[in-house]
């Protein structure tokens, strides 16, 4: 799963109210735009936030990717020529969240280039731009009280994932339940990954990739996962803790040494039998979960 911010401050009612996002193929000098272009990025589970008049005022998800369309009559000629659509289910966040609330603690997240807001706290003129995991995330907190963003994509994928044994696993897998689980259990041989803890009653399904970050194959990927007991469950889910690719501890600022006991974290503790797959996935953890100031 990707994240998107889309400037809709001429369109933002017309796209909400017919549910998609829509952006021409190129300028009426055939230049094509990036901001434009990352139309064709777009996948079906991916969260959009929508912004106009300097608020977070919906929050997307895409319910397709990419398409041929010709421009929404209601757009009333703003533009010229075929472009590219892409279905959106959106979710009114009510009252609108100011971006000026929390724009001190996103910009360091943003990109240098191609990002929706400057170093100067102003926004950039265009339409559609990749957002990276941290900054999504932030910004999900920031609108969360007002729209659960995780449960949206999940009600998105019930519409978005047509052959419905694969949907069905998806949605069980987001809460550690179903055959993932299982698989998972199996794999790690009904043990926690790190302590051996072997109740299973008190063992967690966690994933490496987060739910939030992770395509649908990522998402039901048996090495994309530990089983966990529960204090290196969260740990591990709030960034607290990560791992090394030789399956050492990394522990965060965050977890102060003199709270490790309390939290029944230990600084010795170490994921055995690691796999090639699982430190690609714990590479994404480390440098987009693990907090690290």
């Amino acid at each position: 799963m990707a994240y998107w911010w889309v400037s809709q401050n001429q369109t933002h009612r017309q796209e909400r109210d017919g549910g998609y996002l829509w952006a021409p193929k190129s300028g009426a000098n055939g230049v094509v735009f990036q901001h434009w272009s990352n139309m064709t990025r777009v996948r079906p589970g991916d969260v959009i936030f929508s912004y106009a008049k300097q608020s977070i005022g919906a929050i997307g998800v895409a319910a397709s990717a990419a398409y041929d369309a010709p421009q929404p009559d209601e757009f009333e000629g703003a533009w010229h020529g075929d472009g590219w659509r892409v279905d959106v289910i959106y979710r009114a966040v009510f009252p609108a969240v100011p971006i000026s609330t929390f724009v001190d603690d996103l910009i360091p997240h943003l990109p240098d280039r191609n990002s929706p807001i400057t170093k100067q706290k102003k926004g950039v003129q265009g339409y559609l731009f990749a957002v990276p995991p941290k900054a999504g995330q932030l910004i999900c907190d920031q609108v969360a009280v007002v729209a659960p963003v995780e449960q949206i994509v999940a009600d998105t994928l019930q519409q978005a994932v047509p052959d419905e044994t694969t949907r069905e696993a998806l949605v069980k897998a987001r809460v550690g339940q179903g055959r993932w689980r299982r698989d998972l259990l199996r794999h790690w041989s009904g043990q926690c990954a790190v302590t051996g803890l072997e109740i299973e009653a008190l063992l967690r399904a966690s994933h490496i990739k987060p739910w939030r970050d992770a395509d649908n194959r990522e998402r039901l990927d048996v090495l994309n996962g530990f089983i966990l007991g529960p204090a290196y469950d969260v740990a591990f889910d709030a960034g607290l803790i990560s791992f090394e690719n030789d399956g050492s501890i990394m522990i965060s600022p965050r977890l102060p040494a003199n709270q490790l006991l309390a939290a029944g974290v230990s600084d010795s503790a170490k994921v055995q039998a690691l796999v090639d797959d699982h430190r690609f996935y714990l590479a994404h953890h480390r440098q987009s979960v693990f907090v690290t100031t």
